[in-house]
């Protein structure tokens, strides 16, 4: 668990706790609950992802096909530019880097909704 620092003037107290949810050797998510946001911490930056956001970011990664990127000899198909609406970064990513960007929002999808059904399957039904 990382504890966000507080801004001046702000109380300790009311800082951010981030939750890891996934983490891989290029980066990690992590959930805040007070906000209702996921960061994705990938290539030495933080991007700040409401859900529905970081869900849209998974589907377009998931989407580029990389055998046939790592087929193609032709320089333009070194790197796929990923932007989805929602995010203010636009992603300029190497097959090594999307492949490391795939792995880490399917770990971290893979958990929120393990983490869903746990909660689902603990949580008594209301009458």
């Amino acid at each position: 668990m990382i504890a966000a620092i507080a801004k001046p003037g702000e109380k300790r107290s009311a800082a951010t706790e981030l939750v890891e949810i996934y983490a891989n050797e290029a980066g990690a998510v992590y959930q805040c609950d007070r906000k209702n946001r996921l960061m994705l911490y990938f290539a030495g930056t933080f991007n700040v992802l409401k859900v529905d956001t970081f869900l849209r970011l998974k589907q377009a990664v998931a989407s580029i096909d990389l055998e046939q990127m790592a087929a193609n000899p032709s320089r333009s198909s070194d790197f796929e530019i990923v932007s989805v609406c929602g995010c203010e970064r636009c992603f300029m990513l190497s097959l090594t880097e999307l492949y490391a960007l795939r792995d880490l929002l399917a770990g971290a999808k893979f958990s929120l909704e393990l983490n869903r059904m746990l909660h689902e399957c603990l949580t008594p039904l209301e009458a």
